[in-house]
């Protein structure tokens, strides 16, 4: 069923799981993002209806304050695309710009307080190296902290003040290498780790559903965690 193009009033929530599409890459790590939308669109009841090129997304009903959940299927690197892809099939502006400083109208007129531009921002689900396993951290906005999907969207939409939920895959014990990150990430979990990969992936769950009816700020001091439950 396509998605036909409506610029809402009160644009919609627009919920993003960064993952790589396939078979091949389904049960690994950079791949949690995909796992936490396919939590939330069973708890949800809502289907990937929805299938463009650049990304699966269910057909939710704006006005009854259902979110857009959204998978990228461009790969990790170019997830931004797929954003902007569905900004132009669906009408909805998607923004990730910072404070706007107004121009005086004349020389001696009052400086005019800044604004945010309005729009749609996203809120990114994905994996994090610099995070232990079973760690969570949400922010308002921030660099990619070298998280190639993130980065990708700051750079299609030209800014980075959008929430993202980033989920820690590394070890509990060790850091990994720099020189081992992109194995590392393409390599599924093991066996050992799937209880905590389930859990986190419930917690992340958890913290989306509640800011779908909270703040950010609400959101971020109830569910983030440096280290995962014992």
């Amino acid at each position: 069923m396509p998605m036909e193009a409506n610029v809402s009033v009160t644009p919609p929530k627009i919920v993003v799981g960064l993952g790589n599409p396939g078979a091949r890459y389904e049960k690994t790590r950079h791949n949690i993002g995909f796992m936490v939308l396919d939590e939330l669109a069973r708890r949800l009841t809502l289907d990937f209806s929805v299938s463009e090129g650049k990304y699966l997304a269910t057909a939710a009903d704006f006005e009854d304050g259902s979110p857009v959940l959204l998978k990228p299927l461009t790969y990790m690197n170019l997830s931004g695309e797929a954003l902007v892809s569905w900004g132009n099939r669906s009408g909805e502006k998607l923004t990730a710009m910072g404070l706007i400083y107004p121009e005086p109208t004349e020389p001696d007129a009052p400086a005019e307080p800044p604004y945010l531009p309005s729009g749609c921002r996203p809120f990114i689900i994905c994996d994090d190296l610099l995070l232990p396993l079973g760690a969570i951290r949400l922010r308002g906005k921030g660099r990619s902290g070298g998280q190639n999907g993130i980065q990708s969207i700051i750079d299609e939409l030209e800014g980075e003040v959008f929430p993202r939920l980033r989920l820690g895959v590394a070890p509990k014990d060790v850091p990994v290498d720099p020189e081992f990150w992109a194995d590392y990430v393409l390599a599924e979990f093991e066996p050992e780790e799937w209880d905590d990969v389930r859990e986190v992936v419930a917690h992340a769950a958890d913290a989306v559903e509640f800011w779908l009816e909270s703040s950010l700020e609400k959101t971020a001091s109830r569910f983030n965690r440096r280290r995962p439950p014992e």
